[in-house]
């Protein structure tokens, strides 16, 4: 059974005249142990793709199920507690609590959700995998923009979600960082039977990729 899964998804902004229609009819599947790409250029959709499989904002028609269970009208609250167990999020600025260290960024997820988050021992495997054993001590200030992204990853992966939401994890990177994220990803996919979701318009990212969805003016198509 597939982690996540939208059928006939379609968001629409504004009325009338004003009307735009973001998302099309978009069907999509992840399962664990899979890196799955959603590509296109900007405008074609991926953030809203991204928003509505995060459960940030709802779509005007269609299913969205994780786990099986349909999420679509589930309330706010019920909608927090999703994101907090089931969904973890590396967005492109980082989000780094600036005055945290990155091992009190992992406290700081201690405080909100009480239980299942990772072991001290799984915990400090992925930070060796990650290359950021060392760094736990120090301020994101004090980190490359590569680290913070591996910080961003195992904050994001400390909290055990079944789904990794990646928002342009390559971008600005040279062609040797993108080859390491991408074997990164495929390798915590793997290891953690993770369903990681990587919204991109970045080609060097495909030979990682289980699967490939490409997405142009709100539309969805399963290209592998």
């Amino acid at each position: 059974m597939a982690v996540i899964e939208l059928k006939n998804v379609q968001k629409v902004y504004g009325t009338g005249a004003a009307e735009v229609q973001a998302l099309k009819q978009i069907d999509f599947k992840a399962n664990e142990g899979e890196v799955v790409l959603i590509m296109g250029p900007s405008g074609a959709g991926k953030s809203t793709f991204l928003t509505i499989a995060g459960s940030l904002q709802k779509p005007t028609s269609g299913q969205v199920y994780i786990n099986g269970e349909d999420i679509a009208n589930i309330s706010a609250k019920q909608s927090n507690a999703l994101r907090l167990n089931q969904i973890g999020f590396v967005l492109q600025a980082y989000n780094l609590v600036p005055f945290l260290t990155v091992k009190e960024q992992f406290e700081l997820v201690d405080h909100v959700k009480k239980q299942g988050n990772l072991t001290q021992a799984t915990m400090g495997k992925l930070l060796e995998q990650l290359g950021i054993t060392g760094l736990v001590n120090k301020y994101p200030s004090e980190l490359s923009g590569g680290q913070q992204q591996r910080a961003a990853i195992a904050r994001a992966l400390y909290a055990n979600p079944k789904i990794l939401l990646a928002d342009e994890p390559t971008a600005s990177l040279d062609s040797k960082n993108v080859d390491e994220v991408g074997q990164l990803f495929k390798n915590l996919a793997q290891n953690y039977q993770k369903a990681v979701i990587l919204v991109t318009h970045d080609p060097r990212l495909e030979k990682y990729a289980d699967h490939i969805y490409e997405m142009m003016d709100g539309e969805m198509i399963k290209k592998q």
